[in-house]
């Protein structure tokens, strides 16, 4: 890796990420689910030797060709592939990876791809609307604020981003799509701050359109669906003893992480009626984090994104 390298995205929690993650053997396989720009992968790799190999995958093609010149002279083995959570089975099978002793996904999204205003991710940047973390993939944000139906928007805006606003801001979409369609992220932000009654516009401390490009973000990308899909493959993958940390950073992620590592370690999520009754299911784990790590008040001054970050970690029983 070049020491004179431009820095495009800052590690969230990376102490602790490597911290929780670091090797413990040699021959040691490490499955970066989200790549990225390589922060995470390098600051692990850095205890990493010729026995010892990094596959990372992302849905991100600029991400994984930023890596692929990152990390082109490592002395350790490094396999990259543009894919899904969802296909990380695939990816394994095709590396002939039967089980890896490390995982971790990030949730988040990088910096580069919010500061391209091309990419359409942030109101803060007049751009297209895009949204998409693949942009190979025919669905964008485009084509869902301009073809879903009112029904739809309210519901995305409702359980994605927990917007209580959701119909006032889906109605006046579809009222503006009569005269013309939303073409530009400025658009669609001015659209929603006109639909919020002007006490709740400044409440909170966040922009009014934030949760509403937050739902866009997950439904475009099935963010949700992927999480689950590919925290359910890296479980079934996990080799004895091997640990997999996510970092999410809202509910509805913190809710998934949550639910499969407590089904994972043997605990009853889901409570059953006062006559019903059912066997406590094998623990095939433990959780190390109690309680989720959470970035520190310096990491969160330098690096606002991090702070909505929670970070688990699993291990699985030997």
């Amino acid at each position: 890796m070049n020491g004179d390298e431009i820095v495009l995205h800052r590690a969230v929690m990376e102490t602790e990420v490597v911290e929780m993650l670091r090797p413990r053997r040699h021959g040691t396989v490490f499955v970066d689910c989200t790549i990225g720009y390589g922060g995470h992968s390098a600051a692990i790799a850095c205890a990493f030797d010729a026995s010892d190999c990094l596959i990372g995958i992302d849905r991100d093609a600029a991400a994984v060709a930023y890596c692929r010149q990152r990390f082109a002279n490592v002395p350790f083995s490094c396999r990259l592939r543009q894919r899904g959570f969802d296909e990380l089975g695939a990816v394994l099978d095709e590396e002939g990876v039967k089980t890896a002793d490390r995982f971790l996904f990030d949730c988040g999204f990088s910096s580069p791809q919010v500061d391209d205003a091309g990419r359409g991710f942030s109101f803060m940047r007049e751009g297209p609307l895009d949204m998409r973390m693949d942009q190979s993939q025919p669905l964008s944000a485009y084509e869902a604020v301009n073809s879903w139906s009112e029904d739809e928007l309210t519901r995305i805006f409702k359980i994605y981003g927990e917007e209580r606003f959701s119909r006032k801001i889906a109605r006046a979409i579809a009222r503006r799509r009569e005269k013309a369609n939303v073409e530009t992220t400025q658009e669609l932000a001015d659209i929603v701050l006109q639909a919020i009654p002007p006490s709740y516009r400044h409440q909170e401390g966040i922009h009014p359109a934030t949760r509403v490009f937050q739902a866009l973000r997950i439904a475009v990308n099935d963010e949700l669906g992927m999480l689950r899909r590919g925290l359910e493959a890296a479980l079934q993958r996990l080799r004895p003893d091997g640990r997999i940390g996510v970092l999410s950073y809202h509910s509805l992620e913190h809710r998934i992480v949550k639910e499969l590592f407590r089904q994972y370690c043997g605990e009853v999520v889901q409570p059953l009626g006062p006559a019903q009754y059912a066997p406590k299911p094998p623990a095939k784990g433990a959780i190390l984090t109690k309680k989720p790590m959470l970035p520190c008040a310096a990491e969160k001054e330098i690096n606002p994104r991090s702070r909505s970050a929670q970070f688990r970690v699993l291990e699985r029983l030997s």
